[in-house]
């Protein structure tokens, strides 16, 4: 009779002496053993939590157990309060499905692992079904994202009635938020993201995939998911994630209008400091973020060479006069400079620009300008 997965841990910790913990590929606990001696606070949490801390996540990954085809032996990192420990993966198909853990104290020897490495291989027949199940739901749900956010109405539409009677995305209202690395990002980069937002959210609760070189989740706009979905995004470093989230909608169908301002919220978060911009709050840049960068091309000769002469403080001074309403008093002061210095900025900035700061449409073309310029 085949033993079931609790069974072999059980089994095997008995006869080693020592805990025994198995992970899917996600690091979420499937089955853990009875407990010899303390429990460190990292597997702790992982129990109580159904999932690796976050810092343990990149700690283990930074060992190298996603491409290790062999144990991986993993010392103890006290600031996260982690014990060393031995990684053996789960691996069927040519897939890894998940890893088996030993605590390494007392060291596991050479006789421990090779029974390890037997538990292993047969835990992973047992776990692979599921796994295969769970990517094929995971390609599944990939469709029908793309479906869903597609510009063709029938499609679309045909996406949010398969996705209702799935009882996805129950809590309403809805929104959707694109996440792009913030500088050069490996080409596992998006894969990860993905990985780490599957894991969090509960399952239904969100639809998340890939979409034109960006991460896309789609979850409920208030509450739990939401607060995941920002949280996981928030936690990801080296490089940090630049998040775009659309506005909070009540049906399916209009979270296509959702992702479009979630995408211009991104443009605007690249120039953010805390990497992130959400559309209720973008104010003017809702519009600017909506024309196409190719605008800038189309914008008078000299005030083309305005903003391409490098000239910082002639465009931070316009900035800040137009941003003041074109008042000189406030201006100076925001600039730290004197009346005089400023007036000689503005009749340069008029000359190089070839515009009138007196004429509304002058200025208005400047500001929009301005602000397109930096969300170049």
């Amino acid at each position: 009779m085949e033993r079931g997965l609790q069974e072999i841990v059980d089994a095997l910790s008995l006869r080693l002496g020592r805990p025994v913990l198995i992970d899917d590929a996600e690091l979420r606990p499937l089955a853990y053993s009875i407990q010899f001696g303390a429990l460190d606070a990292v597997r702790t949490a992982s129990i109580l939590g159904r999932l690796a801390p976050e810092t343990a996540r990149i700690a283990l990954f930074d060992e190298g157990i996603r491409t290790a085809v062999d144990a991986v032996r993993i010392p103890a990192h006290a600031d996260i309060g982690m014990g060393a420990r031995v990684c053996v993966p789960l691996i069927a198909g040519g897939r890894r499905l998940g890893y088996l853990w030993l605590l390494d104290d007392p060291p596991v020897s050479a006789a421990e692992l090779r029974l390890a490495h037997a538990a292993a291989a047969e835990a992973a027949a047992i776990v692979q079904p599921d796994a295969d199940a769970a990517l094929h739901r995971r390609q599944h749900e990939q469709e029908l994202l793309t479906a869903l956010l597609s510009a063709e109405p029938g499609r679309s539409a045909g996406a949010a009635g398969e996705l209702e009677r799935e009882h996805y995305l129950p809590l309403r209202p809805l929104r959707v938020w694109a996440a792009a690395p913030d500088g050069s990002a490996g080409e596992d980069w998006h894969a990860d993201v993905l990985d780490r937002l599957r894991a969090r959210l509960p399952a239904k609760q969100a639809l998340c995939g890939e979409l034109d070189g960006h991460v896309v989740c789609i979850a409920g706009g208030r509450g739990m998911p939401g607060d995941v979905v920002g949280e996981t995004l928030r936690s990801v470093s080296g490089p940090r994630v630049l998040i775009g989230e659309g506005e909070a909608v009540d049906v399916l169908a209009a979270a296509r209008s959702s992702h479009r301002r979630a995408v211009a919220a991104l443009r605007v978060a690249a120039h953010a400091a805390s990497g992130s911009a959400r559309w209720e709050e973008l104010g003017i840049d809702r519009l600017v973020s909506s024309l196409p960068v190719q605008a800038l091309e189309d914008l008078p000769d000299g005030l083309r060479t305005l903003l391409a002469t490098g000239d910082e403080a002639l465009v931070r001074t316009l900035e800040a006069y137009l941003d003041h309403a074109g008042d000189v008093k406030r201006t100076a002061a925001a600039l730290s400079l004197h009346r005089g210095g400023l007036y000689y900025r503005l009749r340069r900035i008029e000359e190089l620009a070839e515009v009138d700061l007196h004429d509304g449409e002058d200025r208005l073309l400047c500001h929009l300008a301005l602000r397109l310029a930096r969300l170049r």
